[in-house]
């Protein structure tokens, strides 16, 4: 039919929404606020970009993991990886963790792009959350960078 939009479309746009939203309130840090601690859990402008690539290298796996497995089961990616200011090597950097962005939202693109319109209804099951479809885990991404958006606000509205 013409005019319906594909699934890839409508997330794709949800996702680069949200992603020029999180970048906005990035942009809005002061080049000494990226990696310095803002929180008292220690996290960091930077930090935070580099959970959200992260998580979208793990919902990656995830979503391949849906279309290959039969019955799949997945943990859920929030209690996979929480911001984890312990483990981050080697140092993080602005023009690093803008690439590695920029590279794991290439990889999920091309890989939805190719994902057929009637595998978007397969199911999957959450650990924590049971039965799923691969369309609400694609569409977590976008609320995901959201969230992320609102603990740079609350990082903002505490520097001086």
């Amino acid at each position: 039919m013409a005019g319906i939009e594909s699934p890839f479309v409508k997330v794709r746009r949800k996702l680069v929404m949200a992603r020029i939203e999180f970048m906005g309130h990035l942009a809005a840090f002061k080049h000494e606020d990226f990696a310095r601690p803002l929180t008292t859990a220690g996290e960091s402008p930077l930090l935070i970009a580099h959970h959200l690539s992260t998580i979208e290298g793990i919902a990656l796996k995830q979503l391949q993991d849906i279309q290959t497995q039969d019955n799949p089961q997945l943990d859920t990616l929030i209690q996979l990886l929480p911001v984890n200011v312990k483990t981050v090597e080697p140092p993080l950097t602005l023009d690093g963790v803008l690439e590695e962005m920029a590279v794991c939202r290439k990889e999920l693109f091309a890989y939805l792009a190719q994902v057929s319109p009637e595998v978007w209804e397969r199911p999957f099951i959450f650990s924590s959350w049971g039965p799923r479809k691969f369309y609400q885990l694609v569409n977590m991404l976008p609320l995901h960078d959201r969230q992320h958006s609102r603990q740079l606000i609350t990082m903002l509205s505490t520097l001086p």
